[in-house]
């Protein structure tokens, strides 16, 4: 079954409504430095997105992290069908960095754009 224009246009439109919250998307500028290597200067590329940011039910398997045993927590950012995002930016979300891992693309009729993240220690 399909979704007519206007079916999937209201559906957004309802989706936006449980986008409570707003954040920021950067990008990084690399500038070689003079010893072979560079520095990094994140920009503030897309302000006051639209966005929910949830825990995800689950995490990544404990690791051993010197000698201590430790679990990584991930989130899951949900942004408008349209809002240009990637895994190479950083989302700024309540005063805390994230870093995307990665974007789902993958759905025809997506109603919103979703993110995983790690946060930036």
């Amino acid at each position: 079954m399909s979704l007519s224009a206007l079916e999937l246009s209201q559906i957004r439109s309802d989706a936006d409504d449980y986008l409570p919250d707003t954040c920021t998307l950067q990008t990084v500028a690399r500038t070689a430095d003079a010893y072979g290597g560079w520095s990094e200067v994140w920009a503030n590329t897309h302000t006051s997105v639209d966005c929910r940011l949830a825990i995800m039910p689950m995490s990544r398997p404990e690791m051993i992290d010197g000698a201590e045993l430790s679990s990584t927590t991930r989130w899951l950012l949900a942004v408008p069908y349209n809002q240009a995002i990637t895994a190479e930016m950083r989302c700024v979300h309540d005063g805390v960095t994230y870093e995307i891992e990665a974007v789902e693309d993958q759905q025809s009729h997506r109603p919103s754009r979703h993110a995983y993240l790690r946060r930036a220690d």
